[in-house]
């Protein structure tokens, strides 16, 4: 049960908001730009003025930025399916509500804007959204890429079921299938549909209990009873669930997958 790409952006980024980290990050740019000064801030203004003019100026791009591009990440999944065309093309749009916020904190500071300054700003602010976007996405990859493989201990079956079922609200509840990774959540897929969850595919696994299973992909984990065949698209192994999903296996986890009898 997914939500609308608006709620995913919003409740993605009040996740980023509740996290230390991210205030510190946003504190020491602060904290750099007021000292700092560029763009004249430091000749134009004194130090309260510049203080308050980074710190609006900030705070609202991050936050907009991240709503706005997560929420164009989501609702383009469908039409651009691959990853990072998909991140280019939500950091240029995402840009354009970026630069209205810019342009209404200089229009504060400042009291005017030349129209000419406004194709400016939003050059600049579209390049720096593209290098950030790009950035998060690379972070993404490398996380995802140093996650081990995991493979469920063969432990004698739980009472009830495995805590990362108990996430699932009651009518998705029943037998879980695999788990696929969908930027910042986990698609918990079982026999009854699946609910998207906010949190890392290694936490997710963790969850997983007793039930054997392996990953197959940096972004996807799979029940060993859930595949029901495999098939070969353009030289890539497929494992069908028992659902009709197919889940491509990278070759990083060829000898896992083959070791399980899966390939």
């Amino acid at each position: 049960m997914k939500s609308n790409p608006l709620q995913f952006a919003l409740r993605e980024t009040q996740a980023a908001g509740r996290s230390r980290y991210t205030w510190i990050a946003l504190g020491l740019v602060i904290a750099l730009l007021t000292v700092s000064g560029p763009y004249d801030t430091f000749e134009s203004l004194g130090l309260g003025p510049r203080f308050a003019y980074w710190a609006s100026m900030v705070l609202a791009c991050y936050f907009v930025g991240r709503v706005a591009t997560r929420f164009f990440l989501e609702s383009l999944r469908d039409a651009i399916p691959q990853r990072w065309p998909r991140a280019v093309i939500s950091a240029v749009v995402a840009a354009l509500p970026v630069t209205a916020i810019v342009i209404m904190v200089n229009g504060l500071a400042h009291d005017r804007l030349a129209p000419s300054d406004a194709l400016t700003l939003w050059v600049d602010t579209t390049l720096v959204t593209l290098v950030v976007v790009i950035a998060f996405v690379s972070m993404d990859d490398f996380v995802s890429l140093r996650r081990p493989s995991s493979v469920a201990p063969p432990a004698a079956a739980p009472p009830g079921p495995p805590p990362i079922v108990e996430r699932v609200p009651l009518p998705q509840r029943g037998k879980l299938l695999a788990l696929s990774v969908e930027d910042h959540y986990v698609d918990i897929v079982t026999d009854r549909g699946k609910t998207l969850v906010l949190m890392r595919l290694a936490d997710a696994m963790r969850e997983t209990g007793a039930i054997p299973g392996l990953q197959i992909h940096r972004s996807h984990w799979v029940a060993r009873d859930a595949v029901v065949r495999t098939h070969r698209a353009d030289g890539k192994l497929l494992l069908e669930l028992s659902n009709g999903m197919r889940l491509p296996v990278s070759r990083g986890f060829l000898p896992q997958v083959r070791e399980a009898g899966l390939g």
